[in-house]
């Protein structure tokens, strides 16, 4: 059976959000501040010769979303620095000649506490085993089901109103992908979709409001931690492949190869393709 074709421009744009993730990973601390971080992403995204997606969709401010804390997702960086307890979500989306991915991690600033470092893990866990079902001819109620179960019976929330969805020549297509629901149920997954899956978690249960930016949503009560993990998936004939995560693509080196005829690196820094 033969490998579904990816476009080149999206498995390089993935490569490049993967390769981000792993330096702002490195740089973010207590004292860092937002907009230094907001910086660095934009000066990356750049070098590789690429477009910062978020920038200027629906006139939105920023080349990423930092949200700490009790923000939920959408917020602008501000001038802000991290402190120890803090959690900071890194959301952004990659383009390359109109292809799209988005990607969103969180991560523990310094120390946190054990229930918070327990909610990260569990949703990074919810996320890469949704991915790991999402097979052609399934269900996209399949993978909310999945996110909540796994979510719940950590004993966390999932966020209902907040929703993973298609990507890949826009920035937000269909499907609609609830982190939640039946399994069996909704549309059906087919081959050669690109979807962006993304549960968003809170300690507790939490209402929503927008604040003033029309940007930043921000959960209530807002002492509550919340957290985002997301990849960008393309579903093949076989298992889906990730194109948003270094260790996955690691493992998807050979079918990328075959895929695309060619194997491909880029060095983010430089912007410079080597072989």
């Amino acid at each position: 059976m033969s490998e579904t074709k990816i476009n080149q421009n999206l498995i390089e744009a993935g490569r490049v959000a993967a390769e981000i993730h792993q330096e702002i990973s490195n740089m973010v601390g207590p004292g860092v501040n937002l907009l230094s971080i907001e910086k660095r992403i934009k000066e990356l995204i750049n070098s590789a010769g690429m477009k910062a997606a978020f920038l200027g969709y629906k006139n939105y401010p920023a080349a990423s979303c930092l949200s700490v804390n009790s923000v939920v997702v959408h917020a602008p960086p501000r001038n802000y620095q991290l402190k120890s307890g803090d959690v900071l979500s890194i959301d952004f989306g990659v383009e390359k000649n109109g292809s799209i991915v988005d990607t969103a991690q969180s991560i523990a600033i310094g120390q946190v506490a054990p229930e918070v470092a327990k909610l990260l893990s569990v949703t990074k866990r919810a996320l890469n085993e949704a991915i790991k079902i999402s097979l052609a001819g399934l269900r996209i109620g399949d993978i909310g089901h999945c996110v909540q179960t796994i979510v719940e019976e950590s004993g966390f929330y999932v966020i209902r109103d907040l929703t993973g969805h298609g990507v890949g020549k826009e920035l937000q297509t269909p499907p609609t992908i609830p982190n939640f629901g039946r399994a069996g149920t909704g549309q059906e997954i087919k081959e050669g979709m690109i979807l962006a899956i993304e549960p968003i978690t809170a300690l507790k249960p939490v209402k929503l409001t927008l604040n003033s930016d029309s940007w930043t949503v921000q959960a209530q009560p807002i002492d509550v931690i919340c957290a985002h993990f997301e990849h960008t998936i393309v579903i093949t004939k076989n298992s889906p492949v990730v194109l948003t995560d270094s260790t996955h693509r690691r493992k998807d080196q050979n079918r990328l190869t075959k895929i695309t005829g060619q194997q491909t690196h880029l060095s983010i820094t430089s912007g410079v393709k080597t072989d």
